[in-house]
């Protein structure tokens, strides 16, 4: 029987890593244990060169204020991210491949850049280079969920997890917890270290992805799952 792959992240990004986790052979099993949910959120004062996304959920939560901020170009995390913005008629300045630290780090020149970034309520801190100011609004908040009774058992036969957030790494572990699941039977995949810390040990394995992405994650659990 192949290992499963257990993928606890919420929509959209479930189903995209579900289907590049197909693509490759894995067994993929979904099991979202989060959704997100907008928030009431107003534009920071001040005028704005561009809009930071560290997720797509950045527009799909970021409701009638997104229109008042005209169209301002889109620095992407990473194409999914991208995608969104340009089905939307948004025009897309820089897409990232390693995070938006990664991103920030490779923009060029030293012209100075204003750009608001529309996050989710948990985030991981940025710094931006000295040219390059960065006014945060939060859109958006992950709603965690329980496991499910079905979910419990299929954990119950062991597999590969992939952990692409801290949140969720951490509500994943207090569930397990609370189902009396054994965790010595599951291997964990971190989409980076600071996902990894968010765990305590007693798992079969921990590991981190080489890069902080979806196809580096998949190749990590590919090889845990051989």
């Amino acid at each position: 029987m192949s290992t499963r792959v257990f993928v606890l992240r919420p929509e959209p990004g479930l189903s995209a890593t579900m289907e590049r986790g197909r693509a490759m052979g894995l067994t993929m099993e979904a099991m979202p244990l989060s959704a997100a949910e907008p928030v009431a959120w107003d534009i920071p004062p001040g005028s704005f060169d561009g809009i930071l996304l560290g997720s797509a959920n950045g527009l799909r939560h970021a409701g009638e204020h997104l229109a008042d901020l005209g169209p301002l170009p889109i620095y992407a995390v990473g194409e999914a991210t991208a995608e969104e913005a340009r089905a939307r008629g948004m025009p897309v300045a820089m897409v990232g491949s390693g995070g938006l630290q990664g991103l920030l780090d490779a923009l060029p020149g030293n012209r100075p850049l204003s750009l608001l970034q529309l996050a989710g309520a948990e985030h991981l801190p940025v710094k931006p280079p000295p040219h390059i100011t960065i006014a945060s609004a939060t859109v958006y908040a992950i709603v965690h969920h329980p496991l499910a009774a079905s979910d419990i058992d299929r954990l119950g036969g062991g597999g590969v997890v992939l952990l692409h957030s801290g949140g969720t790494a951490r509500q994943f572990e207090s569930e397990c917890a609370r189902a009396g699941i054994d965790r010595s039977k599951l291997a964990l995949a971190a989409i980076g270290p600071r996902v990894a810390r968010s765990v305590s040990d007693g798992w079969k394995s921990l590991r981190s992805a080489s890069t902080p992405d979806d196809a580096a994650l998949l190749s990590l659990a590919d090889i845990m799952c051989h």
